[in-house]
């Protein structure tokens, strides 16, 4: 019983704490008057980002939209309610702060990451193979828009803009298969202080339809670095390797992907060496 009356309460006030239209248009105002090109616009929760964007998506363009994570972002706008704050705007400085009766907004200022090597950004660079259990490789070479492997039409590697854990992500988009390995290797790579490495399961059907994991090793000049498993509950995973001992120097890195069970397993992932 007191359940149900806390409850019903809840749903009859929610609306008196939402924001109003005036409140959005308001904040809007504050983002507009100071945005400067290649800011970054976040809203929270997170669920309130389509209002958001339907107030600032022209300032959203689709590289920000579907970026890897904020590490190389240092002006971020966020704006909140219920008092909810947006994990990229965490670690900043506030330099702006105003209310708009349900509405925060927050202009943070932060020290963003130098970016050495994009590997989503020079994903032709890469050289693809296809490795089966007996260690002969099958070269993949560049087709139209991917990396085609041989004999099997969906073992392909490409760039593509992807849904992850519900939000859209570019990605390189890596089919494993049966019995081998998937390489992308990309032959010399400017590396910084840390490898970062962003990895998830495309396709909200596909993530219903298979239970299998996807294993991702990263070795440097032939160096085991990194090893991910990816499951469908990972959502959008960021691992980090330490390469500040040879930040400055170039390197192979190999990325490997494989699964057991490869059936409707859309692997993503994408890279940046920084500092």
């Amino acid at each position: 019983m007191v359940l149900a009356i806390v409850e019903t309460l809840s749903a009859l006030t929610a609306p008196l704490r939402a924001p109003k239209p005036k409140d959005w248009t308001a904040a809007e105002r504050d983002v507009r008057d100071g945005f400067h090109a290649g800011d970054l616009i976040v809203a929270a929760p997170a669920w309130a980002d389509p209002v958001m964007r339907m107030h600032l998506g022209d300032l959203i363009p689709i590289p920000t939209a579907g970026r890897m994570d904020a590490a190389r972002f240092s002006r971020i706008w966020e704006i909140d309610q219920r008092g909810a704050r947006a994990p990229e705007a965490r670690g900043g400085r506030v330099v702006l702060e105003r209310h708009h009766g349900a509405l925060t907004v927050r202009q943070i200022e932060r020290a963003a990451a130098n970016v050495s090597y994009d590997f989503l950004a020079r994903w032709n660079d890469a050289q693809v193979s296809r490795v089966d259990a007996s260690g002969t490789a099958l070269p993949c070479p560049y087709q139209g828009d991917r990396f085609q492997c041989p004999q099997i039409g969906f073992n392909y590697v490409r760039r593509q803009l992807v849904e992850v854990d519900t939000a859209l992500r570019w990605a390189l988009l890596a089919q494993p298969v049966e019995r081998a390995r998937v390489v992308i290797e990309f032959p010399a790579v400017v590396l910084g202080r840390e490898i970062a490495i962003a990895t998830g399961l495309s396709n909200v059907w596909m993530r219903k339809a298979g239970k299998g994991p996807v294993d991702l090793t990263v070795a440097i000049d032939g160096k085991p670095a990194l090893h991910v498993t990816t499951l469908n509950e990972s959502g959008w995973l960021i691992s980090h390797v330490d390469t500040a001992a040879r930040a400055g120097q170039t390197a192979a890195v190999r990325f490997e992907v494989s699964s057991p069970a490869p059936y409707a397993r859309h692997f993503a992932f994408a890279a940046e060496a920084r500092s």
